[in-house]
C-alpha cells in the first residue's frame, strides 16, 4: 500500500480509531477522569501562591490549616482517580489490540496462496504482534496523556497570562523552539524507523525460513554459511538502530537543553521582576510551577511527535495487510451443494500465475463420481496446480471447470473445501493431542470415528503404545514422531473428514513400500465410491488408478487407463513404465 501525502499519519490514525469505536463509552468514561485529573493539577500552585503571600507574607494564619487540608487533600483524590483511569487505561489498551489482531488475523485466513508465498511468516507475525503492540501503546496510554497535557497546558497558559503576560510571552517562545526542534527532527526519525522495522522483517522472515528448512541446512552442511547470513542481515539491522537511536539521541538532546534553558530564563526573570518589586513571591513560585507545567507537555508533545510517527509506520504496515483484497471471493449468490457427487469437468482450463507466463494449457477432462485419476508427469508440468484449481486455492484464468455440473466459482467457497480430503507431500500437525490433529478435519467426529480413521491409515497400533495414547500431544510440546509417522496422522486426518473428493499429492512417498502397501489397501474401502486425483510416482499407485493423465508444459501428452496406455506402441507411458517397471518408482 502507498501511502500519499495526504494519507499519512492523520490518515493513518483515522484508519486505526476505527477500532476504538464499540468502546467508545469506555473511551468516554477514561476521557472524563483523565479531564478531571487534568483540572486538579491547576490547583497546586494556586494553594502554594496563597499560602506564600498570604500566611507567610502577610501572617494571616485563619487560612493556614485550609490551605493544609487542600494540599493533602487535592493529591488524595487525583491517586483515587488516576488508579481508576490506570485499570481502564490497561483494560482498554488489551481489548483494542485484541480486536485489532483478531480482525488482522481473519483477515489473513481469507488471503490467498499467492499472498503467502510473496509474504514470510516471520515478517507477517512481526505485523501481527509487533506493530498492533506499538499502536496499542499509543492510542491507549499515551492519548490519555496528551488530554491531560492539553487540558494543563491551556490552563497554565491562561493563568500565567494573568499573572505575568511579559513572563508568559517569553514562555511561548521558549515552547516554540520545541516546534522548530520537531520540525527538522521528523524526517530523519521517519525515514530511519521506517527502514529499521523494514530490516527486521527481512531478518525475522530469514530467520523462521532457516529454521524451518534446518534439515536442508544440516543435510548440506550449511551452517556456517547461514551464519554469515544471519550476520551479514543481523549487521543491517544494527546499522539501521544506530541510525534510529542517533536520530532520536539528537531530538532529545536537544528537547532536554531546551526545557533546562527555559526553566533557568524562567527563574532569572521572575527573581528580577520580584526585585523590581513586579510580582510577588506566591506569583513567582505559581508562575514557575505553571511554567514547569507547560514546559512538560512540550517535552511531552516532543515525545508524542516522535512516537506518533512509530505508529504511523506500524498502522501503514498493518493496513498494507488489510488493504490486501482476498484473490479468491465467495459469489453473494452460492450455490450450496450439501454433498458433491465427485463428478468434476475440465473443459480448455488456462491458468497462469503471471501474465504471459500460462502453466496450463488448453485442459480438458471429465471426471465421473468415484473415478480415481493420476496425475503423473515431469517437475512443473502443473499436477500440483490442477489440484490447487480443483480446491479453488487459485481461480482460473480460461475455459470452464464444474464440480457436479455447477461452474466451481458458483459453489459456496467454505462448504466447497469441506467436501475434499487432502494429503500433502509435506505433513503438518498442530501443536495440540493426536486425537484434535485427527479431528482438525471434521471437528464434530466421535471418538470412534477418529480411530477407525487412524487404523485406516495404519497408525491407530503406535498411537495405542503412547503414553496417553490419542490424547498424546505432538508437535512443539509433545512428542517427536517420524515423517512417517506424522504423514500417517496426516492422512488419517483426511479419512476423518469422510470427504467426496480425495487429493493425494506425493501422500504416501515418505512411507516405506510395506507401509505403503498396507495402507493402500485399508484405503481401498474409503476410495470405493468417492473421486480422487492422486500425483504419485509409484507405479503401484498409478497402476490401480481408472485413469492416468501424463502432463507435459501444462498440457495433456497422454490419458487412458494402464492397459490402454501401455497398448499404445510408442507412447510415452509405455517408455517411462517398461524404463523404470524394477525400481518400482516412476522417474520424472
Amino acid at each position: 500500500m502507498q501511502i500519499t501525502p495526504g494519507n499519512s499519519t492523520l490518515g493513518n490514525l483515522r484508519k486505526i480509531l476505527v477500532f476504538m469505536w464499540p468502546y467508545r463509552r469506555h473511551l468516554f468514561g477514561l476521557m472524563t477522569m483523565t479531564a478531571c485529573l487534568a483540572v486538579l493539577a491547576i490547583f497546586p500552585p494556586l494553594v502554594t501562591k496563597a499560602l506564600i503571600d498570604r500566611v507567610f507574607t502577610r501572617g494571616d494564619v485563619s487560612v493556614f490549616f485550609l490551605f493544609g487540608a487542600l494540599m493533602v487533600l487535592i493529591p488524595t483524590i487525583s491517586h483515587l482517580l488516576s488508579l481508576f483511569q490506570q485499570v481502564l487505561s490497561v483494560w482498554l489498551g488489551q481489548r483494542f489490540v485484541f480486536d485489532v489482531r483478531f480482525k488482522l488475523y481473519q483477515h489473513m485466513l481469507r488471503l490467498s496462496l499467492r499472498f503467502f508465498n510473496k509474504h514470510s511468516v516471520g515478517k507477517l507475525v512481526n505485523r501481527l504482534m509487533g506493530d498492533s503492540g506499538t499502536v496499542q501503546q499509543m492510542l491507549t496510554g499515551q492519548s490519555m496523556t496528551v488530554l491531560s497535557d492539553l487540558i494543563v497546558a491551556s490552563c497554565a497558559i491562561l493563568a500565567t497570562f494573568l499573572i505575568s503576560w511579559r513572563m508568559a510571552s517569553v514562555l511561548i517562545i521558549i515552547i516554540f523552539f520545541f516546534v522548530i526542534n520537531f520540525k527538522f527532527s521528523r524526517k530523519r526519525i521517519v525515514d530511519t524507523s521506517r527502514a529499521m522495522r523494514k530490516s527486521y522483517d527481512r531478518l525475522s522472515g530469514g530467520v523462521q525460513n532457516r529454521l524451518v528448512a534446518n534439515l536442508a541446512v544440516k543435510t548440506f552442511g550449511a551452517e556456517q554459511r547461514e551464519n554469515l547470513v544471519f550476520a551479514e542481515q543481523s549487521e543491517e539491522t544494527i546499522f539501521y538502530g544506530k541510525e534510529q537511536g542517533i536520530a532520536g539521541n539528537n531530538f532529545w538532546m536537544n528537547v532536554s537543553l531546551i526545557r533546562a534553558l527555559g526553566d533557568s530564563i524562567i527563574y532569572f526573570i521572575g527573581c528580577a521582576m520580584v526585585l523590581q518589586g513586579s510580582l510577588s513571591y506566591g506569583e513567582v513560585v505559581a508562575f514557575c510551577a505553571y511554567g514547569t507545567q507547560l514546559l512538560w507537555p512540550a517535552v511531552r508533545f516532543s515525545q508524542l511527535a516522535n512516537q506518533l510517527q512509530q505508529v504511523s509506520i506500524a498502522t501503514e504496515r498493518l493496513f498494507e495487510i488489510f488493504d490486501e483484497v482476498p484473490e479468491i471471493q465467495n459469489d453473494p449468490e452460492a450455490v450450496f451443494l450439501p454433498r458433491l457427487s465427485g463428478k468434476v469437468d475440465f473443459q480448455d482450463v488456462r491458468f497462469h500465475y503471471e501474465p504471459g507466463k500460462e502453466i496450463i494449457k488448453g485442459f480438458s477432462l471429465q471426471v465421473k463420481p468415484g473415478d480415481r485419476i493420476a496425475l503423473i508427469g515431469p517437475t512443473g508440468c502443473g499436477k500440483s496446480t490442477i489440484l490447487n484449481l480443483i480446491i479453488r486455492y487459485y481461480d482460473i484464468t480460461g475455459g470452464s471447470l464444474t464440480l457436479d455440473d455447477v461452474p466451481i466459482h458458483k459453489l459456496d467457497l467454505r462448504q466447497l473445501r469441506r467436501q475434499f480430503g487432502i494429503v500433502l507431500q509435506e505433513s503438518h500437525l498442530f501443536s495440540t493431542s493426536i486425537k484434535e490433529n485427527i479431528r482438525y478435519s471434521r471437528p464434530n467426529a466421535s471418538d470412534d470415528e477418529v480411530m477407525e480413521a487412524a487404523r485406516t491409515a495404519e497408525i491407530h497400533d503406535f498411537i495405542m503404545t503412547l503414553p496417553e495414547g490419542y490424547d498424546t500431544a505432538v508437535g512443539d510440546f509433545g512428542v517427536e514422531l517420524s515423517v512417517g509417522q506424522k504423514q500417517r496422522i496426516n492422512i488419517a486426518r483426511a479419512i476423518c473428514a469422510k470427504p467426496a473428493i480425495l487429493i493425494m499429492d506425493e501422500a504416501t512417498s515418505s512411507l516405506d513400500s510395506d507401509s505403503e502397501q498396507a495402507i493402500q489397501k485399508a484405503m481401498e474401502k474409503v476410495l470405493s465410491g468417492r473421486t480422487s486425483f492422486v500425483v504419485a510416482h509409484r507405479l503401484s499407485t498409478i497402476k490401480n488408478s481408472n485413469k492416468i493423465i501424463l502432463l507435459d508444459k501444462g498440457h495433456i501428452q497422454e490419458q487412458g487407463t494402464h492397459e490402454e496406455l501401455m497398448a499404445m506402441p510408442k507412447g510415452r507411458y509405455r517408455e517411462l513404465y517398461t524404463k523404470h517397471m524394477g525400481a518400482g518408482v516412476l522417474a520424472e
